[in-house]
Formats: structure tokens, sequence, C-alpha cells
């Protein structure tokens, strides 16, 4: 059997056809004067290009005379062919390819595959006797399986389908795995699907794919925790704006892959992105990366924080969102700072971090809360003084928005010993275990105790009192319900009543179902490195070592292993935990599955090793490999 692939490059998809087959590869041009009679198959890969392909007449006319000779022929991309022609490609973000049959032993009826952000050609007209095989849904409930009949997968637009002896892809396949689509073994079993459809060999091998994690550990604990926390600050360092850190560190790159491959980053300035940074370099120890934590500090306590008038110690959101104020974000943002004050490091940051909490303080309600964020329009546009906040009876009960705020204030409080912070810090935690488990929800219940464990950890270490331990012991306890034989913590929300549940057009989680085996390293398990040995350092005790541990080894193993210097050596958000790949529902308005978030993931999970193994390395009793 003899192939020809037409394509005017190569591809991921061009390696694989012709890895193991008699092949030639022509491109458009030069197959118009080829004698297609010496083929017995043809694969037309369009997807090399963003504009779908069109043959010219000459072309069209030959391939056509072809496949009247029954001979097969594979179309990716391809705008015309037959009596089937489409219209112009649009872009595609959250929508999922969804097989409405069993197309083989790994793709079954309602399986879900993930192309991110890619482009499709919608046909006008479909030939009699079309067999359709997948379709595009832009609104997927689910994580893993669609559970539709094939009359409700038939709803969506018709994306993969054959005819006769013409298989079709609508959209852009051709580097599947620059572009990192998931699940890979689906995509790979969609190559030998193709391939049995032309009757030619198929690869006896797949190269990984651009998000391939590390998986498995080869050395003793301690060096793969070394290896992982420098890869983690090395890209750190890809992402900052200049070399020195002075003008922060990007936000990181978007869930939208394009189907070549390229990623999109967000240039956005954030606070907190530029605080947490900087905190995994402060704690790496590192004389260069201090250097530029120090930079990067200058930048969140200089410019980036109000210094006089009513608004005086607020820290600014963004570069862009310059008037808004979210005590989680800014909590986030100096509580390495804190730290190197409560470990012994420095006091150097310690009066700027003050200020801030001073305002934060001055602006918190009764209960020891705060709203989910201040903007100071709308206290322009009231007339009223942000300061009247300190009169209202109830913030926002949500371990999401306030649980860091309040342990920033107990870490000041630990650090300079001023009451109002350990006042106001106690409140917060104790309005908010007053009403647990039924805290306001944002992503996951999963997420409100991961974000707790830190915060719970500090009030014991204020109080040293036994009902602060029991809410430490109680939230731990109901944590590891979420745990996952991988060591990740899977989402779950009893009831389903997250503000972000199911949603399609707005920020949403990645559960469609409690027991999805999917982990949020966004918004859950991210502040678990952390959470765990600060408890640890708090109460000795062996458990809490053991989770850290776990969780490090979760990270390790999650670690993205790849020749981009943009990707290797961080973290995505959603990954399934029984793959140990980045997947998840895509319908995030901003922050899907598979972005990367220098601040919240990276940097946060890199301190969180960083301080754990300090704890552990001074901690001589304890066997640290």
């Amino acid at each position: 059997m003899k192939l020809l692939i037409i394509s005017d490059r190569e591809s991921d998809l061009s390696r694989l056809l012709s890895q193991n087959n008699n092949c030639d590869i022509l491109d458009t041009t030069s197959a118009e004067n080829a004698d297609l009679s010496q083929y017995d198959s043809i694969a037309i890969l369009g997807g090399v290009s963003e504009k779908a392909l069109i043959f010219k007449a000459v072309l069209r006319k030959k391939l056509e005379k072809f496949a009247d000779g029954d001979k097969k022929i594979f179309l990716e991309f391809v705008n015309s062919f037959r009596c089937v022609y489409s219209a112009q490609p649009i872009r595609i973000f959250s929508n999922r390819l969804v097989a409405c049959d069993d197309v083989t032993d790994k793709i079954k009826t309602g399986d879900l595959l993930d192309s991110h952000y890619n482009q499709y050609i919608k046909p006008h007209f479909l030939m009699p006797d079309t067999i359709p095989l997948m379709y595009y849904h832009k609104h997927t409930p689910a994580h893993d399986n669609l559970g539709a009949a094939k009359e409700e997968i038939e709803k969506g637009d018709i994306a993969l389908f054959r005819y006769d002896n013409i298989l079709t892809a609508c959209f852009r396949f051709c580097d599947y795995l620059k572009a990192a689509f998931a699940p890979k073994s689906r995509w790979d079993s969609l190559v030998n699907y193709i391939c049995e459809f032309l009757n030619i060999n198929p690869p006896s091998y797949f190269p990984e794919n651009a998000l391939t994690t590390k998986k498995t550990l080869n050395q003793k604990f301690a060096d793969e925790l070394d290896n992982c926390i420098n890869k983690a600050l090395h890209l750190l360092c890809n992402y900052l704006v200049t070399e020195d850190g002075s003008k922060g560190v990007y936000e990181g790159a978007s869930h939208n892959i394009h189907p070549d491959g390229r990623r999109i980053r967000s240039d956005i300035i954030r606070t907190d992105c530029v605080g947490e940074t900087a905190g995994a370099f402060l704690f790496s120890e590192d004389e260069q990366l201090v250097s530029r934590a120090e930079k990067m500090y200058s930048l969140c306590y200089g410019p980036l924080t109000v210094h006089d008038g009513e608004y005086k110690g607020m820290v600014r959101w963004t570069e862009e969102a310059w008037e808004v104020c979210y005590q989680d974000d800014v909590a986030r943002a100096i509580i390495p700072s804190l730290l190197y004050s409560y470990l012994g490091y420095s006091d150097k940051y310690l009066d700027n971090a003050c200020e801030a909490l001073d305002f934060l303080c001055k602006t918190t309600c009764k209960d020891g809360l705060r709203p989910a964020r201040t903007d100071v329009l709308e206290y322009l546009r009231s007339g009223k003084s942000i300061y009247d906040l300190k009169n209202d009876e109830h913030g926002y009960a949500s371990a999401h928005y306030n649980a860091w705020y309040s342990a920033s204030l107990l870490l000041g409080y630990l650090t300079t010993k001023k009451k109002e912070y350990k006042e106001v810090g106690i409140k917060g935690l104790e309005t908010l275990m007053s009403l647990y488990p039924d805290t306001v929800r944002e992503h996951s219940e999963t997420s409100e105790l991961c974000r707790l464990v830190f915060p719970l950890a500090l009030l014991y270490k204020t109080t040293g009192e036994k009902k602060h331990y029991d809410m430490l012991n109680r939230v731990f306890l109901d944590l590891q319900k979420c745990k996952h034989i991988s060591n990740g913590y899977a989402e779950w929300d009893t009831g389903y009543k997250a503000v972000c549940f199911n949603n399609a057009d707005g920020e949403c989680s990645l559960l469609s179902k409690n027991g999805d085996a999917v982990a949020d390293l966004l918004y859950s398990v991210n502040w678990l490195p952390l959470g765990f040995a600060f408890a640890y350092h708090v109460t000795d005790e062996q458990r809490f070592l053991d989770a850290f541990k776990e969780i490090a080894e979760f990270f390790i193993k999650s670690q993205i292993v790849s020749d981009d210097d943009m990707t290797d050596g961080a973290w995505c958000r959603g990954i399934d935990l029984d793959r140990l790949e980045y997947v998840g529902i895509p319908h995030d308005v901003g922050w899907g599955p598979c972005c990367i978030e220098t601040g919240w993931t990276v940097a946060e999970i890199t301190m969180g090793l960083l301080i754990g193994r300090k704890f552990l390395t001074n901690n001589k009793k304890h066997n640290f490999s």
C-alpha cells in the first residue's frame, strides 16, 4: 500500500501517518502535477494553515477522479469536496468534541475530546448516507463523558464524519501534539482510526504532547523535590517582565492554545502574582532570585499601593484595575513578606505589610470579614466612606475571599503583637467556622477546605486553644474524603452549592459531578503545600508531615516536562487525576484547565514546597529522604 500526504508543511499528523508506511509527501502545488494513480490512499492536511484549504481546479479534478475509483481519502480542514463545502473558519473557545458513536476502543459514545482554541468550518451541506462520528458542543457539563443519547449529541455541530470512501475532519487536527489535545489517548486512538480507514499501518509509537507531566519519581524524594522546585523557579523567571524583576511578572498563559501549539500569554500585571512570585524567590535563598524579589516588592509596596489620602494602605488589584481591592489578593501578595519576618529572615517588608493590613482592618465588617472586593468608584458614586464598612454586620462568608485575609492578620500579629490584627483575624475565622461546612463556596467545597488549612494552622498557633485545634482537625479530616490515589484532592461540592458550578458564560468550576477525578490547581490543591507544611510546623504531628510529603509527590508527578520554556516546570489549572493529564471542563471565561497562572498556581505551589522543605530539613527527628 502506498500513501500520498498532501500538505504544505510537516506536522505531527504527517509524521505519524508516514511513520511505518510507504509514503510520499507533496505540497499542494506539486500534487497538481503528480500521477495519483500510483497511490492507494491520500491524506490531505489543510490544518497546516489558518485558512481552510480550497483546491485549485486542476488538483480538485484529479482528486475527485481518484475518489471515483473507490480509493480512500482523508480530508482535514478542507473547505470543499464533492458536494460538501463549508462556512468560513470560526474560532472554537469552550466547545468540546463529543463522540456520537463508538469510534474506537478508546472513543465511546458520549466521550469528550478537547481541541482547545481551534478553528472549525461548518459544512453547509452533507452527502447522502453521511455517517457522523463527532459533534462540537458549546456547553458540555461533564468531565469525561457527556452521558447523552445519540440524538442529543447530534444537536451539536458536526465535526468528524465519513461517507463512501471519504473521511472528513472539519477542524485543525494535524498538530494535535503541539496543541496538547486531550485526553491524549483518545486522540492517538483517532490517528489509528484514520490509518485503519486509509488501509495503512498505524504508528508504532506516539510522541508526548506539549503538556506531558512527569508522572513518576525516579530518584530519592529529596532529590526529586529539589529538581521540581528548581524547574518551577526557572519557569517563573521566564515570565518576568524584565530580567531584574522590577516591573513584575506576567499573569501567565491563557488556557487557549492555538491549533499549531502557540500559547497566548496574559500581559496583565497583577499585584498578587507579583507578590506571590516574589515569595517563591525569597524562600529559594538564591542570591539572584532574592534580589529580584526585593525589586518585585518595591513594585508591590511602591506604586501598586496607595500611600496617602482616604485609601492609604490600599493595595491595588492590577495595573489595569487600579482602584479595586480584593483582600484575598492582597493577602496572597503580602503573606510571603510576612512569613519572611515570622521565619526570622528579615523585617524588611514588615512596615509595608502593616500599612496594607491597617487599611484592611479598618474596612472590615463586625464579623471579621470583608466584602468580596471593594471598588473606589462605588464609594465615589455613593458619597459614602469606605470606612463605613466597619459598621456593617456581615462581610462575605467565603473562605475563597476571606480565609487567607484572616491568615495575613494573624501572621501580622505573630510578628508585631498588634492586638487589632489578632482580634479581627480570630473573629473572621471563627465566623467562617461557625457556618462551616456551609460557607459561601466559589468553585467547590474542596476549594473551601483547601483554603482553610493554612489559616486554621495559624489560628491554633496564635491562640493554642483546643477549640481552634479542633477546627483544624475537622477540616483536615474532611479534606481527606476528597483524597485520590494519586495524592491529589478531587473537586467535590456537597449539594452543588458553589457559585461557579456549571456556569457557561462566566467563571466556571471544573466540577461536573461529585466523583469526577479532577483536581483544581488554581483554586484548590495549590494551597495545600503551605497549608500542610504549616500545620506540621505548628503541631509537629506526623500526619501533617505525611500529608505534605504526599502532596509534594503529587506536584512532582504533575509538573510539566516540555521543550518550551513557557511551560516546562509549570502546572496548569485542571488535571485529570486518573491520567495525570491536563484536561477538564473549559467553560471558564478566562482560566480554563490548561491555563498557567504564575502567582496563584506556580508560585504558591513552589513557595509551599520551599517552606515545607525548610521545616523538614530543620527537624532532624523526621527522616527526609
